[in-house]
């Protein structure tokens, strides 16, 4: 153990015993910081006594190992302890800043990555509202207009457009204003030439393909900034979800075109037959799928007996189309070999319950006699509404039976009635009359105010007043058949031979 003494009467020997000891403190084998607080402390003390005077003593104690070699001293006393305490701070400091530079580069790494996920996370969400929100629709016109608005909501595009090839080969823009690309440019995508800038970069073309198949070529117009060329990855994106929307409303329209042409060439024209007038209207669905399976008949038998029915198949579409003229001409046959309403349906039933399909149907089917008597018989169907020459409405409703093809074995029942001259009798399918949001039965109300308010006039005149009545301007979701057959009081009376010359 060795000690030191310092006696200390005023500053002057503060500042020595400060010096002295500084020297001792240098030579011992300690770490920086610990000889630093030593220094300190003691520094601290001695200022003290420079102030009121006294003794400092410092006491050191060996520890096991013994001390180092004493070192050759040289420059300033505070060097040898101060030197090495700032170069450690410079180290710390080079070592922090170091540490700095590294975690804001981890930070701006983080910060891109958190970016690029985002602006993922944006796209996805993008394309997943366009394909739901474009298979809402089956119109292209419809569809585009609901793009554009997407597009304008999203900032991507300021208006967009659908272009298809028609019978002539000519691209054909839908809608046909709001962008500025030329036939040529598209045709020159449709050829193969892939996504494509123009106008500055302003308009971007790229095709509609899913699959093998090209359904035409969709474009985007921005007014101020143009495209930049990463933008391309999420055009072709988007042009995927909407051929697939482009592809469906093709082959719809290709399908109802077909149903409708089909359904209309197994619609006949009433026969003309004298004391009766007929008139008979299809109005196919004007938006939605629901067509191809609302039909009606009129025949004449021998005995100048008319048939007249009118039915509905639950499908839509070519399997309604085929089954619907299946079950016309079964009617046809049944009603001609002399089978009344209810043995006619009845084998209907029996016919439908045996097809390969999971359809059912429909209907309603009136036999007017020569002279006047009218029988009645229904499947699941509407009924029918009888009208005198005066307006008053009888609804031949006492005969009523469950659609055709269901696993229900029933007897089908007539009812009776008379049809007066100058009455109108009414068969119609539920297009007429069934709205979503509107109650049936006033709707049906409606149907027999007008049909009342029709007495007098003719067939043809009346039937264009009750769908003017029951359908107005607005747009359909569902076929409708109406069949008006108006008595004169010339029917069932036999024929005036015609008079010889004198």
């Amino acid at each position: 153990m060795t000690s030191y003494d310092f006696t200390v009467s005023g500053e002057q020997d503060a500042v020595l015993a400060h010096d002295a000891l500084t020297r001792i403190v240098a030579d011992l084998p300690l770490q920086v910081r610990p000889r630093a607080e030593l220094l300190s402390e003691a520094a601290q003390r001695l200022r003290d006594l420079g102030a009121r005077g006294g003794r400092l003593r410092v006491r050191l104690e060996e520890w096991p190992g013994g001390t180092a070699e004493r070192p050759v001293l040289s420059g300033p006393a505070d060097d040898l302890v101060l030197r090495p305490l700032l170069d450690l701070l410079a180290e710390y400091e080079e070592s922090l800043e170091r540490y700095q530079r590294e975690l804001q580069q981890t930070n701006t790494g983080l910060l891109a990555l958190h970016a690029e996920l985002e602006r993922q996370r944006w796209q996805l969400a993008f394309l997943d509202e366009v394909t739901r929100r474009s298979a809402t629709s089956l119109h292209l016109g419809q569809m585009t207009r609901i793009l554009v608005e997407l597009l304008r909501d999203n900032g991507f595009a300021d208006d967009a457009a659908v272009w298809m090839v028609d019978e002539g080969g000519r691209p054909r823009r839908i809608p046909r204003e709001g962008t500025a690309s030329t036939a040529d440019e598209v045709r020159e995508v449709l050829r193969g030439g892939g996504t494509r800038l123009a106008n500055h970069s302003r308009q971007l073309l790229t095709p509609l393909d899913v699959g093998s198949q090209r359904w035409g070529v969709l474009e985007l117009a921005r007014r101020r900034s143009p495209f930049r060329p990463e933008e391309k990855v999420l055009a072709r994106h988007l042009a995927g979800r909407v051929a697939i929307t482009v592809r469906n409303a093709r082959e719809y329209q290709r399908e109802r075109e077909l149903a409708e042409t089909l359904q209309r060439a197994m619609l006949p024209e009433p026969p003309a037959v004298a004391g009766l007038e007929f008139e008979a209207e299809y109005r196919p669905a004007s938006r939605g799928i629901n067509i191809g399976g609302d039909w009606y008949d009129v025949l004449v038998r021998r005995d100048g007996t008319v048939v007249l029915a009118v039915g509905d198949v639950t499908g839509h579409g070519l399997d309604a189309a085929i089954l619907m003229g299946q079950l016309q001409n079964a009617l046809r046959a049944y009603a001609l070999e002399g089978h009344g309403p209810a043995r006619t349906l009845e084998l209907m039933h029996q016919l439908t319950r045996q097809a390969p399909t999971r359809l059912f149907a429909t209907a309603a089917v009136v036999e007017l006699a020569p002279g006047g008597e009218l029988r009645c018989a229904l499947a699941g169907h509407l009924p029918p509404m009888l009208s005198d020459s005066s307006g008053r409405i009888r609804v031949l409703e006492g005969a009523t039976a469950p659609m055709l093809g269901l696993p229900i074995d029933r007897p089908f029942a007539e009812q009776v009635d008379v049809m007066p001259p100058g009455g109108n009798v009414l068969l119609y399918t539920d297009g007429l009359v069934e709205r979503r949001g509107c109650d049936i039965d006033s709707r049906l109300d409606t149907l027999a105010g007008t049909l009342s308010a029709v007495a007098g006039q003719n067939a043809a005149d009346a039937a264009r007043t009750l769908l003017h009545t029951m359908l107005g301007e607005e747009r359909h979701a569902d076929d409708v058949c109406l069949l008006v057959c108006r008595r004169l009081p010339t029917f069932g009376q036999p024929a005036t031979p015609p008079s010889r010359a004198g």
